[in-house]
């Protein structure tokens, strides 16, 4: 007699291991696969929760009662975000199992092979990048995915036949590169192409990076581009990142007079932002009133609370002018989960959320920059400058770079020192006056 086929198991599970755990006492939710009386697990990035948080989610809709006794740092979840949660969860299930059975006998490699989207052998450039997206999307990071996807668009505009033999080749990485900011003479001819910034080429180089890393894991490929030796390729670094409006400027924007509403609503969010250490829209749309304490804006950084380990606290303090913006522009209802400000609302999806939020700048940054013309500013004044202008005018008034790294959530002063602006034309000329003046300098001692 033979023995009966013995079938994969799948659920959705919290890894309650101590070195996940994070500093709010919450693990990861995984995917996990069992198979005589071996278990595997899988991430589903971007979803941590308390066992309460958990337990709750998993029993929605039924009549059943937490088993746990909720505490103090457990999040009371709305019933539309424990429905959405409950159906993503159980889509990641449906996947799984929908993989188990389409394989003839079971095997672990086989089955993350197909889940993950990579065959391991053979694999093509293409295979990783696409295997890379659907994780993204899985983790509910649609943004991300899109990044991805574009990179791989762009090494394919560039030779339709991109492999791993050319993209590990440091001199076919230059190529890109001269091709990717070099642009058509002509954007008139079919096919023309406008010349990319060395900041998107940042983004696509690190994505590339990446998936190379992972290839050379798997043993994919054997050899490295990227590097600080004389023959690897270096990611360029974006040398004109740097878009901070002076403080005459800023003043120009602050008092001037709208003429209509979208006016005066992109004005005040972009002054909340330049008022609030620079703190970006997506950071905007997600804050919620339990995030104001005293007199003092604290949140973690949307950019970061799932990619860094250490979950660093920003710690704003509120000026009357901010307080005021809130006021004029925010909810009425100030329950600590309803969120300050009417971009998003409860129970929307993490791709929803990404919509709205890339649709709010796309508004903003229309009507900033019709209000810069306005007032004679011919830079392209978006949100992004809200940011680096707080930072050039602390800097400008002598506040040392580790205050302006931690207001602005920078892991390295590296990266806060790339915000700064040079001084304007002006105060060059003053410092620059000093070299002949003769008569300060003596008095001075110097």
């Amino acid at each position: 007699m033979t023995n009966p086929i013995i079938k994969a198991n799948t659920s959705i599970v919290l890894k309650k291991t101590e070195r996940f755990k994070d500093n709010e006492g919450r693990y990861p939710v995984k995917l996990q696969v069992s198979y005589r009386r071996i278990q595997k697990f899988y991430s589903i990035r971007g979803y941590r929760y308390t066992s309460y948080e958990f337990e709750s989610i998993q029993i929605y809709g039924s009549k059943h009662k937490p088993s746990i006794k909720p505490t103090k740092n457990d999040r009371k979840l709305k019933p539309a975000e424990k429905k959405r949660l409950q159906k993503h969860f159980n889509s990641i299930i449906e996947t799984a199992d929908l993989i188990i059975g389409q394989l003839e006998a079971f095997s672990f490699e086989e089955f993350e092979a197909r889940f993950i989207g990579i065959k391991k052998k053979k694999a093509s450039l293409s295979d990783y990048f696409n295997a890379k997206v659907n994780e993204l999307l899985i983790s509910d990071k649609p943004t991300t995915a899109e990044t991805y996807t574009r990179t791989l668009k762009s090494l394919m505009k560039f030779d339709s036949c991109v492999n791993f033999k050319e993209v590990t080749d440091p001199k076919y990485l230059r190529k890109y590169e001269k091709w990717f900011v070099t642009g058509s003479s002509d954007q008139t001819k079919k096919g023309a192409r406008k010349a990319g910034s060395y900041t998107t080429l940042g983004i696509y180089m690190r994505n590339l990076r990446h998936i190379l890393n992972l290839a050379l894991s798997d043993k994919t490929i054997n050899s490295y581009p990227f590097g600080s030796g004389k023959d690897k390729y270096k990611i360029p670094v974006s040398n004109n990142s740097k878009k901070a409006l002076t403080l005459s400027e800023i003043e120009k924007i602050v008092t001037y007079k709208p003429t209509i509403q979208e006016e005066i609503t992109a004005q005040k969010y972009w002054l909340f932002s330049y008022l609030c250490a620079g703190i970006n829209m997506a950071d905007i749309a997600n804050l919620k009133y339990k995030n104001i304490k005293g007199n003092s804006l604290k949140f973690i950084r949307q950019k970061t609370k799932d990619t860094s380990k250490v979950k660093t606290e920003i710690d704003i303090f509120l000026t009357p002018e901010a307080k005021n913006i809130i006021s004029e522009l925010g909810n009425k209802n100030r329950a600590t989960e309803n969120y300050i400000f009417p971009i998003l609302t409860n129970g929307l999806t993490v791709k929803q959320i990404a919509d709205k939020v890339k649709q709010h700048i796309k508004t903003i940054n229309k009507y900033m920059k019709r209000i810069a013309l306005a007032v004679g500013i011919t830079k392209p004044v978006t949100t992004y400058w809200a940011r680096h202008s707080y930072a050039t005018v602390m800097k400008r008034s002598g506040v040392a770079t580790e205050f302006i790294r931690e207001a602005l959530g920078h892991q390295t002063e590296q990266v806060t020192q790339n915000y700064l602006d040079s001084f304007e034309e002006e105060q060059k000329e003053k410092i620059s006056a000093n070299l002949l003046n003769f008569t300060k300098q003596n008095e001075q001692g110097i």
